[in-house]
């Protein structure tokens, strides 16, 4: 007895002091608490949830938890009733009413204590509003650009943007009106919920001073706040008008383009008069930039496809053109074919024959000057010959088949060394190569040229020698082949794949200048490259590159 006797004072100083510090902590926090008893009835408030809820808290004490709530469902009818019992925790979602009447979302934070056997709960209130605002906004905001991304057209997506905006309150009706430059007029851009006698009254509406809301606005390019339609001068035109729709009151903000035009109105219109909050000012903002986005790309897309189709009319009109030159192609490489071919067959026949026939009536210079127009002749019939080659590549149909680039480079070489004088020395040393896709016709005249370059370049040398290789990477594979001959000047490299260049004089070698612009041709064709490196004097190396296959 003595023991608790002497203990009685301090559990009352404890107990005092956690009561005080409860009451600090329930006056002072920055979240409406509210306790309500087993039945409901709210038995404490704090400063904060007084100033939330507008009531005093003489009147809060007067009322029950239910009397809060903006839905039908009382908290203490919900199903996870039970289940807090057992954990003394619970985290609701609700809608609560203010003394005013407005309604916002929160968040409440059950805990349950008891108090001389009886049971209290506690409620933390968190006002939510903003937070589920922008999980909604984000949410459409979404599903606008989903539309923007597919196929729909502008209207649907103002119709989603006008939908968004009222969702957020639902006393409200907005419409969007696009601007025509050339009319100086609204027209209709959404307006789901407004009647549809009204949207085709107002449906092309004159933009001017003094215009109603939106005709004001647009001219102004400034927010116009109408809060009674009943009494404002701009209206008095429209006025039985909005009264027959059951509208009273508007609000329009213009809707800018970033580079400053006008392109439209966002109106919010209510059923009584009504001036604006501040909440109400950044949702008609808001709803202006969001419909601005929709307008904006769909003008973009608009151009675009604008600007397609311009590029497709203008590719029409060149594959005209390009038909008709290839056809005029044609007709030059038929005439060439046959009306150059046939007075150079002559002119080296003829002098064939004067050579045969007259070379007895002929001194040493009659007979170099005929012998001289016989091989440029030829020259000029090799020439030609390469010309059409040439000029045909690009025409010539490329059929891709599997190519077995180790036989083609041992079968042109077997053909090219039995043209070849037995006195030629040459070693070849043909590598494994990669196989590859392609036209093997057009990729044998490439492997024709690059062998019987290496041929004709290292005639002068005491032995020739060529070596073909291939090194595979990621992409694609290169084939080399390299040569001990004549090289060349690597200042030069620029001009050798470029048709009628050439890096040596006829009298040393022979050719047309035409080869290796060929060779570049169809690599290119086959989607590789062609290079090449050299040492004048000491050999050279010519590649190019195939696709992997």
């Amino acid at each position: 007895m003595r023991t608790s006797d002497s203990n009685s004072p301090v559990s009352a100083v404890q107990l005092q002091q956690g009561q005080e510090q409860y009451a600090a902590y329930f006056e002072g926090n920055s979240d409406s608490i509210l306790i309500h008893d087993d039945s409901g009835n709210l038995i404490d408030a704090n400063h904060e949830a007084c100033r939330v809820l507008g009531y005093t808290k003489a009147e809060l004490l007067q009322m029950n938890i239910a009397d809060l709530e903006a839905g039908l469902e009382t908290i203490s009818s919900q199903k996870d009733w039970a289940n807090f019992l057992k954990s003394n925790s619970l985290i609701l979602q609700r809608d609560f009413r203010k003394k005013d009447g407005s309604s916002f979302a929160v968040e409440i934070h059950y805990r349950g204590f008891d108090k001389n056997g009886e049971a209290f709960y506690e409620c933390t209130i968190k006002d939510v509003s903003e937070r589920n605002l922008l999980r909604a906004r984000e949410r459409n905001r979404a599903r606008v650009l989903e539309q923007l991304a597919g196929d729909a057209d502008l209207f649907t997506v103002l119709h989603s943007v006008v939908r968004s905006i009222e969702e957020e309150d639902p006393t409200s009706i907005c419409t969007i009106l696009l601007y025509d430059k050339e009319t100086n007029t609204l027209g209709t851009g959404a307006a789901p919920s407004m009647p549809d006698f009204y949207n085709e009254a107002i449906d092309g509406i004159s933009v001017g001073d003094g215009i109603g809301s939106c005709g004001t606005a647009a001219f102004s390019k400034k927010l116009v706040i109408v809060d009674d339609i009943g009494t404002h001068p701009y209206w008095a035109p429209f006025k039985e008008l909005a009264f027959k729709a059951g509208v009273q009151s508007c609000w329009s903000q213009p809707i800018i383009s970033g580079t400053g035009d006008m392109v439209g109105t966002f109106a919010i219109y209510h059923h009584e008069p009504r001036t604006p909050q501040d909440a109400d000012l950044q949702r008609i903002a808001y709803g202006a930039r969001f419909a601005n986005l929709a307008i904006e790309n769909r003008r973009i897309r608009a151009e675009l496809l604008e600007y397609k189709n311009h590029l497709e009319q203008l590719v029409t009109e060149r594959t005209i053109a390009l038909v008709h030159a290839n056809e005029e192609l044609e007709a030059f490489s038929y005439s060439v074919s046959h009306d150059l071919r046939a007075p150079l067959r002559a002119i080296a026949g003829f002098s064939n024959i004067m050579l045969e026939d007259y070379s007895d009536k002929l001194d040493d210079d009659g007979q170099k000057t005929l012998n001289t127009i016989v091989s440029n002749a030829l020259r000029m019939g090799h020439l030609i010959d390469d010309i059409l080659s040439f000029s045909k590549l690009s025409r010539a149909e490329k059929i891709n088949t599997h190519l077995d680039m180790k036989s083609i480079f041992q079968n042109v070489f077997d053909e090219l060394m039995r043209q070849e004088p037995k006195s030629h020395k040459v070693s070849f040393e043909l590598g494994e190569l990669a196989p590859s896709n392609g036209d093997q016709a057009m990729i044998t005249q490439v492997v024709t040229n690059f062998i019987s370059n290496a041929l004709k370049y290292s005639r002068n040398t005491p032995e020739t020698k060529i070596i073909v290789s291939s090194e595979t990477n990621d992409n694609n594979t290169v084939y080399s082949v390299k040569d001990n001959g004549a090289g060349f000047d690597e200042k030069y490299k620029s001009k050798l794949f470029k048709i009628f260049s050439r890096l040596h004089n006829d009298k040393e070698f022979e050719g047309t200048g035409i080869g290796l612009s060929i060779v570049k041709k169809v690599i290119e064709r086959h989607g590789g490259q062609v290079s090449a490196e050299g040492t004048l004097g000491e050999g050279a190396t010519f590649s190019f590159s195939l696709p992997n296959a």
